[in-house]
């Protein structure tokens, strides 16, 4: 594995997706994998870009072959929970955000994930309690969870109301 292609293919995929070009972004992610299968980076950039395509049964094998990889990859079960819940359940990206959780309970967007998995599911303590933590990480969630429809079952409680509000 030459290094410096390798950084080559990233950079250029980098400068794919700034330009909005996400399938020269992915052929590019393509030519990295077959220099290094098994490089993080390439791994990560090639299943990012099947998300960003709305790809996502590719983009969870892709992101399932990164955490055997790195099993400690925060960002990688965050995005496989994600794909789960589209191609498989609630329950199954439940599950895998639990990971995630485990190996950082105060990650904002795994805690913002996870709060709405679980007023979908009804647990509305819960979720208000993990909603709680993603905006004490990082304010900008507080924006994020006024429109987002996973907490329409929530969206009247008085402690809702409060944490979300702009002052």
């Amino acid at each position: 594995m030459d290094k410096i292609r390798i950084v080559k293919h990233l950079e250029a995929i980098e400068g794919y997706l700034s330009l909005g070009m996400t399938n020269d972004a992915l052929a590019e992610a393509e030519a990295a994998l077959a220099e290094a299968p098994d490089a993080e980076p390439c791994l990560h950039a090639k299943a990012s870009i099947l998300l960003t395509l709305k790809r996502h049964a590719e983009a969870e094998a892709w992101f399932a072959k990164l955490l055997e990889v790195n099993t400690r990859s925060v960002d990688g079960w965050i995005h496989l929970a994600y794909c789960r819940r589209r191609t498989k359940s609630l329950d199954a990206a439940t599950e895998t955000l639990q990971r995630a959780l485990k190996l950082d309970p105060g990650h904002g967007l795994a805690n913002f994930n996870m709060a709405c998995y679980r007023a979908v599911q009804g647990l509305h303590a819960e979720a208000l309690r993990l909603l709680a933590k993603a905006v004490a990480k990082d304010a900008g969630f507080r924006k994020l969870a006024r429109d987002e429809a996973d907490f329409e079952s929530i969206r009247t409680l008085a402690e809702f109301r409060a944490m979300v509000s702009e002052s």
